[in-house]
């Protein structure tokens, strides 16, 4: 079976967590998990590679929202839906969790028996950017004003899988090319859909202009596996970078949050 999709390199929680590409993480369904800026910058394509292919850095604010549904072998069903911002510049890709304000000061994790405050990767906005060929990834929490540089060797715990690729166009180039191109209409003038059916059905809404998907959706054959991906770009990019607002915050690495 051709290897599935998956969303976003930031993993989700265990319950909407399904199988991660290229990582195979669990069983059931995958399904894969992020406005036009001036001057779109071509990413070196890959040696033929179809034009329309191409990948292009594209700056782009958007909201993501993510729903999932499964029914267990309990008989219960059980839903997930959460949000999540998206901003890209230049090679920089920045997410955050979308937590509900109800929560208030609840949403900030206390120190543990050591003493040692425990980092919870949503708690603030996640960097993303490439660095010498690898993926960097920074943790900007501004409640406690602290900026925190994360290992790779510490990124799985953070839910982010290492590829800046899969973070940057929420799908890598190969796993798009599985899809066939279908006819399925699309609302949006500049995307297309791509998708592919069997036990696993996957369904892409990829938007060229955008160069990002605009609807991931996956589902079982047997529907006790349903998730989608819904990704509203904003109207206009915002002029302040949440990563550059952080003169006077401490600098601290992972290791500072282990007990």
């Amino acid at each position: 079976m051709p290897t599935s999709l998956c969303l976003s390199a930031f993993a989700l929680d265990p319950m909407t967590l399904f199988i991660s590409s290229p990582i195979a993480r669990a069983i059931g369904v995958s399904l894969a998990l992020l406005m036009t800026g001036a001057g779109a910058q071509t990413v070196a394509p890959t040696t033929g590679m179809a034009p329309s292919l191409e990948r292009k850095r594209v700056d782009v604010d958007a909201r993501i929202k993510v729903e999932s549904r499964s029914v267990g072998s309990d008989g219960v069903t059980r839903t997930s839906v959460y949000e999540e911002t998206l901003m890209r510049r230049g090679a920089k890709v920045w997410t955050q969790r979308v937590l509900p304000k109800s929560m208030g000061d609840h949403a900030h994790a206390g120190a543990g028996p050591s003493g040692h405050k425990h980092l919870n990767p949503f708690e603030g906005g996640r960097l993303i950017e490439p660095v010498t060929g690898q993926a960097q990834m920074t943790l900007v929490v501004p409640h406690d004003k602290v900026v925190v540089s994360i290992p790779q060797a510490e990124f799985a715990n953070m839910g982010f899988d290492g590829s800046w690729e899969r973070a940057y166009f929420m799908i890598t180039e190969r796993e798009l090319r599985a899809l066939p191109p279908s006819g399925r209409k699309s609302d949006a003038p500049t995307a297309r859909w791509h998708e592919r059916k069997g036990d696993v059905s996957e369904s892409v809404l990829w938007d060229e202009a955008l160069m990002l998907p605009r609807t991931i959706e996956s589902s079982n054959r047997e529907g006790s596996q349903w998730r989608r991906v819904t990704v509203t770009p904003a109207a206009t990019l915002a002029t302040q970078w949440p990563w550059l607002a952080t003169q006077g915050f401490e600098q601290k690495i992972y290791a500072d949050y282990l007990d």
